[in-house]
């Protein structure tokens, strides 16, 4: 991030930035905002902090993201530990699984630390929450957590899952598999079904992409655009669509589907076990979220599956597979098989994809100079190969840039001598 991040916005940054050129926006203003298929929640709120202390510097986008996903890798180590107690070697599958560098693309592109970062922070805290044995306070982070991931990017698909963990709440209750009262478990499944619903008041359906298309012409591409998805976690890059890469992701996707099946099986059959919720409540949050994705991207191509961006919150399912994995003893093969699963996630999250990162950074780069110097968007993005944002007149890009300036800030800051 140090590295390559650039002092420029990009993309979409222009976009859901727009209430910060116009006033000081509210923290409710920034909270509710909606920006595409989803909100913004708390990630916007960092910025209304930090941005004045650095004179709106957008690296300071990609360093929230990075600091929250290497947070939750912290408190993925914690819930090993509370799962299956001590660190151990084959841990070492948990940085490799969180600090992959195949999530370039939201730490040097358009980095949004609501679209990935926070929710697979709050995510790990989810999680966290669900093992606390005080049930009033559990119930209370849980709700208030699912609240947050509702409205912060594409943690939205949590507050399905946190609908299915009260209901399961509810049919323990029912069954007198647990000691809760079910009048508690049914009000936990109200509130959670609340916070879902109210996410939908003024809210506008924006797909995103020009093409949007459902029910796509050919229904099997979906599975595929989602087995690709997980392919592309796993394998480095440059990527491309074949028969190899897709034979990968249905096994790594039947797996996922084959798991959370296990999971939900031994939590019908009783509540005391924290790995099975755990587990469901992992791979569940990634099945809704690439399902959600082929749906919304796959008039792009099947290539769109390899987007960058998709990788930070597939992480929880990878995590759960290892989780899975820690929990059977494999005929005594059991580290055997952990270390094949930490060589078969290895290549891609120690590979740097030069290529692509470059292309941002440089391109960046060069452009921001390129309109330091002349202030003509057009003639930057042809010298520079590069545009900051491909439709400027849309979004009003001239006047932000004469407000920037204005008031030297982002790329026209120019830090005094010491």
């Amino acid at each position: 991030i140090w590295k390559y991040s650039i002092n420029v916005f990009f993309y979409d940054q222009w976009e859901y930035l727009t209430p910060f050129f116009r006033h000081p926006p509210s923290l409710t203003e920034l909270f509710f905002l909606q920006h595409g298929p989803h909100r913004e929640g708390i990630g916007l709120l960092a910025d209304k902090l930090l941005y004045p202390l650095t004179h709106w510097n957008a690296r300071v986008d990609s360093f929230i993201i990075g600091v929250s996903i290497f947070a939750a890798m912290l408190l993925a180590l914690r819930l090993k530990c509370k799962l299956y107690g001590a660190l151990s070697y084959s841990d070492l599958a948990i940085p490799v699984i969180f600090l992959s560098l195949a999530q370039y693309e939201m730490l040097v592109g358009a980095s949004n630390p609501a679209c990935s970062g926070l929710p697979l922070l709050m995510m790990m805290l989810y999680c966290l929450a669900l093992l606390g044995r005080n049930r009033l306070l559990r119930y209370a982070l849980l709700l208030a957590l699912n609240f947050l991931l509702i409205y912060t990017g594409y943690g939205l698909f949590m507050g399905a899952v946190a609908v299915g963990v009260f209901l399961l709440e509810c049919y323990w209750s029912w069954r007198h598999m647990t000691s809760a009262p079910f009048a508690q478990a049914l009000t936990g499944l109200i509130v959670a079904a609340a916070s879902l619903a109210s996410f939908f008041v003024h809210y506008t359906f924006s797909p995103g992409v020009e093409c949007f298309e459902i029910p796509h012409r050919h229904l099997l591409q979906y599975p595929k655009f989602v087995a690709l998805m997980f392919a592309g976690s796993v394998v480095p890059r440059p990527l491309h669509v074949s028969t190899a890469m897709t034979v990968l992701g249905v096994i790594i996707l039947l797996v996922v589907v084959a798991v959370l099946g296990w999971h939900l099986l031994h939590l019908l059959k009783g509540a005391h076990c924290d790995a099975h919720l755990i587990g469901a409540v992992l791979l569940g949050y990634c099945l809704l979220f690439s399902a959600n994705a082929s749906i919304g991207r796959l008039c792009l191509g099947l290539g769109a599956a390899f987007a960058s961006r998709y990788v930070t919150l597939l992480v929880p399912a990878f995590l759960a597979i290892y989780f899975y994995l820690l929990s059977k003893d494999w005929h005594g093969k059991r580290n055997l098989v952990l270390t094949l699963w930490v060589l078969l996630l290895l290549p891609a999250a120690v590979r740097k994809p030069w290529e692509d990162i470059r292309w941002y950074s440089n391109g960046k780069r060069d452009w921001a100079n390129c309109y330091v110097r002349t202030g003509d968007i057009h003639s930057c993005d042809r010298i520079a190969n590069f545009w900051v944002h491909p439709y400027p007149e849309q979004i009003g890009l001239q006047e932000k840039l004469d407000y920037l300036k204005q008031h030297r800030l982002n790329l026209f800051y120019e830090p005094g001598p010491k």
